[in-house]
């Protein structure tokens, strides 16, 4: 008996994550994107050194993922390694319901409903950073208020060791650090001075064991002469293989510290009380549009029957999003804040799944309703995001590629900004398909003061519209009608 209750209880929780995953899998991109997408698609494979913070524990652990699952393009096999951390993080939305008294059933839909919005599909079916951070996020959220409710010590090492490695991916896991302190000081039970300090250390090297790979890898690029940028003058610091040049102790402290983007901005924003842009705005429409009305209500609903049967955990719950939510919004620096929320996103569904369970079990005769509803919800997302289902077929950047490669000489250099580079990256450094050419990643106007140094044999082309402005001296010509293509013509 009790054999088949535990088979039929790992059903749902099996569900919470296969679902999302497959859908994930058929959705995902296949091929190489622009922006820090392109960049991941790219620098795991080659152990290059990607922008601030660097994010080394993603960079180690897809360079592994992309060599043992050898399907498909390397990009695709990033996009993969994407979906299994979003639908784990999925899978800890419905544990994360179920620990707390809830229906099995009921968190499995709270999980999707978590899965199918659209700033959480799009970015489970890239090569993202933040896919792998939510994981981490989602897992140190369980395995804290498991450890919370007098849980066994290994619960909490098994929240510092998500933590540290999350922090090693993204720096968005220090935005936990309150809660977790607020979830350890209100511990039921005995309380373990001498584990909690074991926790903390193990989390801290959890962490910091992953950036010894910055300053090593970045002596090796530079000591084989890996950066074939660097015979056109430019700097040590080279995107893609050598960002910052951690070798050096002032560009390890840049890159890991995050120094190419002001922070302080962030914090003077957030004391002034004036968010970055749309701020919580964007955030409520967001919120809205990524669980529906009926989701987001349920969510509010949510947390205040959580703080009637536990006011510590939605306490915890609540400082675990918020935190991100007000980073996400005033961070004037961010071109996409709305990866900020993917954890504030797993808070709701969480909430929301504990506003199902108490309609499940205050009324134990519409507790298949009650799952059956929120169900309903994640396929209405599906239904209205069905549009992502199309970006597996989005060949724009291959595009990109395939018009430097017709239209531009084996000994080009390419001038490309930070749209454009990441894809011809990939094809230089990936596939091996640029032939000689050599890529410079600047905005053309900046490169004054190189341009004289480059070899007259060796013809400039810079790619991409947005990166035709001027540059004294020189002009642009476009090599086609309709080309992403400039000859750079003194």
């Amino acid at each position: 008996m009790r054999s088949g209750s535990a088979v039929a209880a790992w059903v749902p929780r099996i569900a919470a994550w296969a679902i999302p995953l497959c859908i994930y899998v058929v959705s995902a991109r296949r091929d190489v994107w622009f922006w820090d997408t392109g960049e991941m698609d790219t620098v795991p494979w080659i152990l290059g050194i990607a922008h601030p913070t660097a994010f080394p524990a993603y960079v180690l652990l897809g360079y592994v993922f992309s060599h043992v699952f050898a399907i498909g393009s390397v990009a695709f096999r990033m996009s993969i390694m994407s979906a299994c951390a979003m639908a784990a993080t999925a899978y800890f939305v419905a544990r994360t319901v179920e620990d707390d008294g809830g229906n099995a059933w009921v968190g499995a839909a709270a999980a999707w409903l978590f899965a199918f919005g659209a700033i959480v599909w799009t970015r489970g079916t890239r090569a993202e950073v933040h896919a792998l951070a939510a994981c981490a996020f989602a897992a140190t959220i369980f395995f804290t208020l498991r450890w919370y409710r007098g849980g066994t010590q290994a619960a909490l090492y098994a929240a510092a060791i998500a933590w540290g490695i999350g922090l090693a991916v993204h720096p968005v896991l220090l935005l936990a650090v309150p809660a977790i302190a607020f979830a350890v000081v209100m511990r039921r039970g005995p309380f373990p001075v001498a584990g909690v300090a074991r926790a903390a250390l193990l989390g801290a090297c959890s962490a910091a064991v992953w950036y010894l790979y910055l300053p090593l890898r970045s002596a090796t690029v530079s000591a084989r002469g890996l950066v074939a940028e660097r015979a056109l003058g430019l700097p040590h610091g080279a995107p893609f293989w050598d960002y910052d040049h951690p070798a050096a102790l002032h560009g390890f402290a840049a890159l890991a510290g995050g120094g190419d983007f002001n922070i302080a901005s962030v914090l003077a924003s957030i004391a002034a009380g004036n968010p970055h842009g749309a701020g919580f705005p964007l955030y409520v429409s967001e919120l809205l549009a990524e669980l529906t009305p009926f989701g987001a209500a349920a969510a509010l609903l949510g947390i205040a029957v959580a703080w009637k049967r536990d006011r510590a955990r939605a306490a915890a719950l609540v400082l675990f999003a918020l935190p991100c939510v007000i980073f996400g919004a005033s961070f004037p620096a961010e071109s996409d804040p709305r990866r900020y929320f993917i954890e504030s996103y797993f808070v709701a569904a969480v909430f929301a799944g504990d506003a199902f369970s108490y309609v499940a079990r205050s009324v134990p005769r519409v507790r298949i309703l009650a799952a059956s509803a929120c169900a309903a919800l994640a396929l209405l997302l599906v239904v209205q995001n069905r549009w992502i289902f199309a970006q597996a077929g989005d060949e724009r950047a291959r595009a990109v590629i395939a018009a430097v490669q017709r239209q531009t000489p084996d000994d080009a250099i390419l001038v490309a900004s930070w749209l454009d580079a990441p894809p011809l990256a990939y094809a230089a450094y990936v596939e091996h398909s640029l032939g000689s050419r050599s890529i410079a990643v600047a905005w053309v106007g900046d490169l004054g003061p190189y341009l004289p140094r480059w070899p007259r044999t060796r013809p400039a082309f810079v790619i991409g519209p947005s990166n035709a402005g001027g540059l004294a001296g020189y002009r642009l010509v476009e090599v086609a009608p309709h080309s992403p293509v400039f000859a750079l013509v003194p």
